[in-house]
């Protein structure tokens, strides 16, 4: 596969593995975030994730827990459990082994952030159907 790279807010995105590759058990994206980032708490129902910390510093909440990362380090994140994570003051880099059919999340809300138009409820539909789903009534990625 050819890889598929995208800005998702400032988040540049690269597919690295398609859900499909994996007869839809698995997608691996490599993700480059920009300074003190910190997406909203989410969880994933269709399967756990996996972070490894490529360059920066992170600060994961993992069920109420906290957890720094630096380069070298892998972060794991059961299926169902509450997190986020906060990007340092330098920006990041990781690879992220995520559930099936996330890099569609991604994907499908960067195009529409692309052109000025989503709302959170929007966000929200199209994370119910990637398998993001929002604990919080905020935007995802502030």
């Amino acid at each position: 596969m050819k890889d598929k790279t995208f800005d998702f807010l400032g988040t540049k995105f690269t597919i690295k593995v398609l859900s499909s590759e994996t007869d839809y058990r698995y997608t691996v994206l490599d993700v480059i975030h920009p300074p003190n980032l910190r997406p909203a708490l989410h969880k994933h129902p269709r399967g756990s994730e996996t972070f490894y910390i490529i360059d920066g510093d992170y600060n994961f909440i993992s069920d109420e827990r906290s957890i720094d990362g630096k380069p070298g380090d892998t972060i794991f994140v059961p299926k169902e459990t509450p997190h986020r994570f906060e990007v340092g003051s330098k920006g990041g880099h990781l690879i992220a082994i995520s559930p099936p059919e996330l890099e569609f999340y991604f994907f499908s809300v960067g195009e529409l952030l692309s052109i000025g138009k989503g709302s959170h409820k929007e966000e929200s539909c199209i994370g119910e159907k990637y398998g993001q789903v929002f604990l919080y009534d905020t935007r995802h990625w502030i």
